[in-house]
């Protein structure tokens, strides 16, 4: 890690609370160096690796897997310690104000921390290109029964000029079938834990991450539909959109098959797990292991904007499969529409051995009950 490419943040009042989990919160930061990207901040939590250990762990570990741009770009942040502590403060009026969530109340930023770590910003709300039109309607929807968030964005006003933005964020999950699934299984280690869960009791499709990479366009299209169901065009409105559902579908189906982002990814997992839940003992494999695990959790981002065409002058119109580190070109219905995809998500899997045997255990279950065999009336099989 190269110091002089740290950025250095001691001025509090240019972040602005934006969202939370767990572990980390995230800030909108108004310097306008800094406006494609989200400032990650992390909680005082027991046994959580630093900002730093987890910095260093996507340069050195996670991104060199990856070809240039599909990761969500970062930045290393060192912080003033009085950051911190000016950010808790507001925190705690944020509480009796009610912003946070309730579950969330009373949990702090980590004081000792030296650094935070700029994000790259995927969601609709981050403008395209130079314009900065004002913001005239704004969804952000969960999909009942996935774990798909569609975000979208209409900016400007639509009878002078207008940009629309939708960004589909899902984790894609087992790519691949587990090692240590049954030889005549049905269903995907994904399938097999949500028929155990019985998560799809009224019969609503999820998507199957073996479809995702298929290559075959009648189960992508499946499972877009799946990502984007009916009630996602009813929440973003009118049919005057220029993303409209079905453009949003026929776009993600071509970018899915033509791009290389979901089959890497699947590599990655099988080249990490070689063994399986039940038969990875020594320490080297724990540690590629893990890598597994964590990519099998990771989210991904995918954005669309519409565009005008003179936004191409000067540009490749490449069609989807090329990895550029930016944007994708894809056309439909003589309009051209830029595409990108990151993956985030992708701190390093907490190695305990209670964490490991937890695993561990939900394969065990999944192969004493059954789940990755026989047929079920509410899901499709998934080979």
């Amino acid at each position: 890690m190269n110091e002089q490419d740290v950025v250095r943040l001691s001025d509090a009042t240019l972040l602005s609370y934006i969202a939370e989990g767990a572990a980390n919160i995230l800030y909108e930061c108004s310097d306008p160096l800094y406006t494609g990207y989200l400032l990650r901040l992390r909680k005082k939590m027991p046994s959580q690796p630093s900002t730093l250990d987890v910095y260093k762990f996507l340069q050195n570990t996670i991104e060199p897997l990856f070809k240039p741009g599909m990761v969500v770009a970062t930045k290393l942040v060192r912080l003033s310690p009085h950051v911190l502590r000016e950010l808790n403060s507001q925190l705690s009026s944020l509480d009796e104000n009610g912003v946070r969530e309730k579950k969330r109340h009373g949990t702090w930023l980590d004081t000792e921390e030296e650094y935070g770590m700029y994000v790259e910003n995927m969601t609709a709300t981050a403008a395209f290109g130079s314009d900065e039109l004002p913001i005239a309607q704004e969804v952000r929807y969960k999909v009942k029964g996935s774990s798909s968030m569609l975000g979208y964005v209409l900016r400007g006003d639509l009878k002078k000029k207008s940009q629309e933005t939708a960004v589909l964020e899902f984790k894609p999950k087992w790519l691949m079938q587990s090692r240590d699934a049954p030889v005549g299984w049905t269903y995907c280690r994904t399938c097999a834990l949500r028929r155990m869960r019985a998560k799809d009791k009224a019969g609503q499709y999820a998507f199957c991450p073996l479809d995702l990479v298929s290559g075959d366009r009648n189960r992508v299209s499946k499972s877009v539909e799946a990502l984007l169901p009916t009630e996602v065009g009813e929440q973003i409105g009118g049919g005057d959109r220029v993303l409209g559902l079905e453009r949003l579908r026929r776009i993600l189906v071509e970018y899915i098959i033509k791009a290389d982002i979901f089959t890497t990814l699947r590599d990655i997992q099988e080249k990490m797990d070689r063994h399986g839940l039940l038969n990875t003992d020594t320490k080297q494999e724990s540690t590629e292991f893990l890598i597994a695990m964590t990519v099998r959790d990771c989210t991904a981002f995918v954005r669309i904007d519409a565009i005008e065409d003179d936004k191409l002058e000067g540009e490749k119109r490449n069609f989807v499969g090329e990895s550029s580190g930016r944007a994708s070109f894809v056309k439909d219905e003589g309009r051209w529409f830029a595409v990108s995809c990151r993956l985030a998500d992708l701190d390093i899997k907490d190695g305990s051995g209670t964490k490991q045997e937890y695993w561990r255990s939900i394969e065990r279950e999944l192969n004493g009950g059954g789940w990755y065999c026989g047929r079920d009336d509410q899901m499709a099989e998934c080979r």
